[in-house]
């Protein structure tokens, strides 16, 4: 006889609330059947794929060439040995280091704050820069090039003309009309007198070498202190009110002056004589 396998026990309450459901209560839903094909990018990666594990399969071993593996061990320099002994060495140390030979320091943070002067210069340079930058270019005038190129005169013509004959002439020159001389070294004797006095100097030498210091005598010293005068203190004086003078000047007092620059050229005179002169 057979035996009915036991059921699986159900929730009491999902069971009550499917007994209690009508069919009103239920919504219509339409189903969407979901099957996109594939993109021309997606076959055409398939088929490599297909065509490259076709050539796997279908490959033939024999055409492998046979190659031997050498093993490369390639040994440190000697450079690079005893950089890495020294290596060691240091972190031996540094592991090895007692820690209780350090002493305790105090951390002291310096800030210097910048004197009334480089506050000065800074907002000086502060107050410059911002001027240049807020400069007005429309307030330039504008001005034009003049370029300007003298020609020489008639004067500095002909100088020049004679200095290049001059050069020329020199060039030129033929050294085989110069003469043979012959030079006479001369080295006279010193006369009498000289002799007498180099004589009367090395006499004074032997006399400051030989000289004794016991046969000085003591002397005491006096320090004078000399007060100046009435013309000193006076020009002391003015001197000191012409430096207070200058000292507090008002510069408002002064008259604004325009410079004219006079470049006045030589006139014919001073070329004929600079040439004569020459």
């Amino acid at each position: 006889m057979a035996t009915k396998a036991a059921l699986p026990s159900a929730d009491p309450q999902l069971l009550g609330a499917i007994s209690k459901a009508t069919p009103e209560s239920l919504h219509h839903v339409q189903t969407d059947v979901k099957n996109p094909l594939p993109s021309k990018e997606d076959l055409r990666q398939e088929k490599d794929h297909e065509n490259l594990i076709h050539n796997l399969e279908e490959f033939d071993p024999t055409n492998l060439h046979h190659t031997s593996t050498k093993e490369r061990k390639i040994l440190p320099d000697t450079n690079t040995i005893a950089q890495e002994k020294t290596e060691q060495e240091l972190m031996s140390g540094i592991e090895g280091f007692d820690a209780g030979k350090l002493k305790p320091t105090e951390t002291q943070e310096k800030n210097p704050l910048p004197d009334p002067s480089a506050i000065t210069a800074e907002k000086a340079e502060r107050y410059r820069k911002q001027s240049i930058e807020d400069f007005n270019k429309k307030k330039l005038k504008r001005a034009n090039t003049e370029e300007k190129n003298t020609l020489p005169d008639a004067d500095a013509i002909e100088q020049e003309k004679r200095e290049c004959e001059m050069r020329h002439s020199i060039g030129d020159f033929n050294k085989s009309k110069l003469r043979h001389s012959q030079t006479e070294v001369k080295n006279p004797l010193p006369s009498t007198e000289a002799i007498n006095l180099e004589k009367q100097e090395v006499e004074k030498i032997q006399e400051i070498e030989g000289f004794k210091k016991d046969s000085l005598k003591h002397t005491e010293p006096t320090v004078k202190n000399v007060l100046p005068d009435q013309d000193t203190l006076d020009a002391e004086k003015k001197e000191q009110e012409l430096k207070d003078g200058v000292t507090n000047f008002n510069r408002n007092s002064l008259k604004k002056t325009t410079t004219e620059e006079k470049n006045a050229l030589p006139s014919s005179r001073d070329i004929a004589e600079e040439k004569a002169a020459k």
